[in-house]
């Protein structure tokens, strides 16, 4: 009978324990509804806005499918808590929201929310738990649109990049072209690289797609950091590939071609090379050592 009482009390602790952090988990919720009800409202119009950061949409899907396939693992965790810890990442997640807010600096404000749920993670639940979650953690921060002077120092050097390799391919192929800058002049029109041919927006996607392919495999750190490394070049020679694929339709066929569906398809179809290229590494990648666990 007393052992009896013994399991009892001991199921009746473990109840409380769940509900207890059912309810701290709950009031973290509503704190950080609060806190970043505004700000999360404009990630999501920049997601539906931005073609460069479209790909935000799909990724709190892909965070909460990792947690689910890992929920068995996640439950079976210690729940050891690290309050001092915590409290660093829950301070430094409000510093870096009124250093947002003051600056009018929307990375900052949004780079906040990933910091608070590192904290309130630390706080429930400790380190263990946190690096558990850190793939998914990882993927929120990677949709976060990067400061506007940031983007600008990468797109300048992704147009010149992407216009002067099509350059060569073009005279590679007999194709009589000048190039002054971005602009590449032939002899039906003028073709101009602009922002959005720069290739910015393959890069960040790649990125992320990378980023997936790696935590979903089982390949050994090394070659998922290698994988993820490998998603700039791609992305860059896809885009290359696609700009002289733009001049020599230009040239060949008809100026109309570089323009309205086609080019919508040709970025498309350029997208699903480089996808195709990535999953071929990662073929190669496994191929190359024994397989190990996954995410």
């Amino acid at each position: 009978m007393s052992k009896s009482n013994a399991t009892m009390r001991v199921a009746t602790a473990a109840t409380m324990n769940r509900q207890t952090l059912a309810a701290c988990w709950l009031l973290l919720a509503v704190v950080f509804a609060w806190l970043y009800g505004h700000t999360l409202h404009g990630l999501l119009d920049d997601w539906w806005n931005d073609p460069d950061y479209s790909h935000g949409l799909v990724v709190p899907f892909v965070a909460l499918y990792v947690l689910y396939r890992r929920s068995v693992e996640l439950r079976r965790l210690p729940h050891v808590p690290a309050p001092v810890t915590a409290a660093f990442f829950l301070l430094a997640s409000q510093l870096s929201y009124i250093l947002g807010y003051f600056g009018a600096e929307f990375f900052l404000q949004r780079t906040s929310i990933v910091l608070f749920l590192c904290g309130a993670v630390l706080l429930l639940m400790g380190t263990q738990m946190l690096r558990a979650v850190t793939f998914p953690i990882l993927l929120l921060q990677l949709s976060i649109p990067l400061p506007a002077i940031v983007m600008m120092r990468i797109t300048m050097p992704l147009q010149l990049t992407a216009s002067a390799a099509a350059e060569v391919v073009l005279h590679l192929c007999h194709v009589p072209v000048y190039r002054s800058g971005n602009l590449l002049q032939m002899a039906q029109q003028t073709l101009n690289v602009a922002e959005a041919c720069s290739g910015i927006r393959s890069l960040v996607s790649l990125i992320t797609l990378a980023v997936i392919l790696a935590g979903f495999s089982k390949l050994r750190w090394p070659l998922r950091l290698l994988l993820v490394v490998s998603a700039a070049p791609v992305a860059i020679v896809a885009n290359a590939m696609r700009v002289s694929g733009a001049g020599l339709l230009s040239y060949y066929g008809s100026p109309a071609l570089t323009h309205g569906l086609w080019h919508l398809m040709e970025g498309w179809l350029v997208f699903v090379v480089a996808f195709f290229l990535l999953s071929t590494e990662l073929y190669l990648f496994n191929k190359l050592q024994p397989e190990e666990g996954a995410l």
